[in-house]
């Protein structure tokens, strides 16, 4: 186990590089100049001269490159001009609200797709598992933007239910810890949702093709000789087998999740990172894009290395792949 660990983290080096040459580069691909876009039109060539060597755009692009990624591996990505502040202070300011979100969707995502997954395996071929494949279909090929726009309409604007917009209600004045939680939750359900419905139906179609799978194999035969009940089988026996081979797909879907949360924040006014990169990237703000970008590649990629940890925890067979 502990070799199996060092080899992952050790693998998070070139990956993560490889991430901030990426980013780095499609943002430098970016047609037009982005000294112009920021000061417009009226600018003095003075001031635009200023601004791209403040920017470095006067430097070969390479050389651009390891100067932003000195300054990163020190924890200075920058300052941004739109927001005339440090990019890192600003991207970790946000980052909290968007990892908040990515988790509870991951979470309910998860449980929601295992749940339809065994359920569906475990009524194989019956009424059952047809409406759990067809809620499943359903789930995969509905946009999440288009999903958050109906809950919004349904819950918050129809019935009156949930909030809108925001994290928190802005008049809620002095409120207590549990006050404060509850009010977070709140706002929290829909656009959590709204993602959620989408990764579940991407692990439910796996999870029940996988647990089929386990219930053919021979020691959940011997439990069925040895008399125990399908829910025991299914709960006990079963679950660790189910959850090492959906666990890969989990992994995936933060990626999804992640990239979801720039629009799905935008929906709900939302004070996260992805709200901040749509800001950032209408302000040319070359600095705070690349920021804001790499963190959420690191922290997917983070993510991924998490899941393939509790993969190999439920199942060692992985350590060979």
């Amino acid at each position: 186990m502990g070799g199996y660990v060092v080899r992952r983290l050790l693998l998070l080096v070139p990956v993560l590089l490889g991430v901030s040459l990426v980013v780095f580069a499609v943002m430098a691909l970016v047609p037009g100049d982005p000294a112009l876009a920021i000061l417009g039109p009226y600018a003095t060539p003075e001031r635009l001269a200023e601004l791209r060597a403040e920017l470095a755009l006067d430097q070969p692009w390479w050389r651009r490159w390891l100067g932003w990624l000195a300054g990163v591996l020190k924890g200075d990505m920058g300052r941004s001009v739109s927001l005339e502040r440090p990019v890192a202070d600003a991207v970790l300011e946000r980052l909290g609200p968007t990892l908040l979100l990515a988790a509870a969707a991951l979470m309910l995502g998860a449980v929601l797709g295992l749940a339809a997954g065994l359920l569906a395996a475990f009524r194989h071929n019956l009424v059952t598992d047809r409406l759990v494949t067809l809620s499943v279909l359903l789930g995969i090929s509905l946009p999440p933007f288009w999903l958050g726009l109906l809950l919004i309409l349904l819950f918050a604007v129809w019935l009156g239910w949930l909030p809108a917009s925001g994290m928190v209600t802005p008049w809620l004045t002095e409120p207590g810890a549990a006050l404060l939680t509850a009010d977070v939750l709140r706002h929290l359900l829909l656009p959590s949702l709204s993602l959620a419905l989408v990764a579940a139906g991407v692990i439910g179609r796996i999870g029940r093709g996988a647990a089929l799978e386990v219930l053919a194999a021979d020691h959940i035969r011997l439990c069925r000789a040895r008399g125990l009940t399908q829910r025991r089988i299914l709960l006990v026996h079963a679950l660790k087998g189910v959850l090492a081979r959906v666990m890969p797909v989990i992994g995936l879907q933060a990626g999804f999740v992640l990239g979801g949360a720039v629009y799905i924040e935008t929906i709900f006014q939302w004070p996260g990172l992805g709200r901040l990169l749509v800001d950032a990237i209408a302000a040319r703000d070359l600095l705070l894009v690349q920021g804001g970008v790499l963190v959420l590649a690191a922290a997917y990629v983070l993510v991924n290395l998490a899941t393939d940890l509790a993969q190999h925890a439920l199942d060692r067979r992985t350590a060979a792949a």
